[in-house]
């Protein structure tokens, strides 16, 4: 008889634990890129920044430019080890198509990837 009336409060305190819980378990997603996909940029150095809704491991995350011709390099990351951002340096891209493919690990430990395409011009 006791656990009857509590049954209603114990199943909505389980509920409401369940969706401000549920945000916390989302992969992370990208929100802005710069060089944004489609994007033309001029030649010379170009800086990668990707932007994600929440904190990831850049330490198990990994940034890799492709140009034509299979000729790929992974980019070096200018971030901390916890945060919710990718940043790399581009030196000295010259003119043509590239490719970038990113892989990130979230905090919740899923893997997210992705990749953007832009332009180079002189």
């Amino acid at each position: 008889m006791i656990l009857r009336k509590k049954l209603p409060f114990l199943l909505s305190l389980i509920l409401a634990f369940a969706l401000v819980r549920a945000p916390c378990l989302a992969h992370a997603a990208l929100i802005s890129a710069s060089p944004q996909d489609g994007a033309t940029v001029p030649s010379g150095e170009v800086v990668i920044q990707l932007r994600f809704n929440s904190r990831i491991d850049s330490k198990l995350s990994r940034l890799t430019l492709l140009k034509a011709a299979d000729q790929s390099v992974v980019q070096p990351l200018e971030t901390s080890p916890v945060s919710e951002g990718l940043k790399a340096r581009a030196p000295d891209l010259g003119a043509g198509a590239y490719t970038l493919e990113w892989q990130i690990l979230s905090l919740d430990g899923h893997l997210t990837q992705g990749r953007l395409n832009f332009r180079v011009e002189r």
